[in-house]
């Protein structure tokens, strides 16, 4: 009876699995083609990495300059992508945080120029955008 119980669950563990395995190609499909768009708004890929188990999970970080995304830019990308459920969440989150960042005043927001997008794809993605020093300003300062 143990066994029996032990074989379905394997079983249940597999299926779930499979599934997962199948949503996470669709994602990954969706990233395939979101990247070359983000590369169009200046944003260039920092990292990227793989973990595995039974849930996989594919984390990739885009980084780029605040100032450079340009809204109309980035509504008419989410106009003409709107069956990209990932492109337009991180475009919409990418709008959202420009939108704080220019609402936000003072010295101590303004060196934050460069805007950090972690997109993590797994069950269930997700993504979160982040502020940082520009190295482009810490470029010019050494100089």
């Amino acid at each position: 009876m143990f066994d029996r119980i032990k074989n379905q669950a394997q079983e249940r563990a597999a299926e779930v699995a499979d599934a997962a395995q199948e949503k996470i190609e669709d994602v990954i499909d969706e990233f395939n083609k979101f990247l070359p768009l983000a590369e169009d708004l200046g944003l260039s890929l920092d990292s990227f990495n793989i973990e595995a188990g039974i849930l996989p999970e594919i984390n990739a970080t885009l980084i780029g300059s605040v100032d450079q995304i340009d809204n109309e830019t980035v509504e008419r990308i989410i106009a003409e992508n709107e069956n990209n459920q990932l492109l337009v969440a991180a475009l919409k989150a990418v709008l959202m945080a420009k939108g704080f960042h220019e609402k936000l005043e003072g010295v101590y927001i303004q060196i934050l120029q460069d805007l950090v997008i972690d997109i993590k794809l797994g069950i269930p993605p997700s993504i979160s955008c982040k502020f940082k020093k520009s190295n482009h300003n810490n470029d010019k300062k050494e100089k």
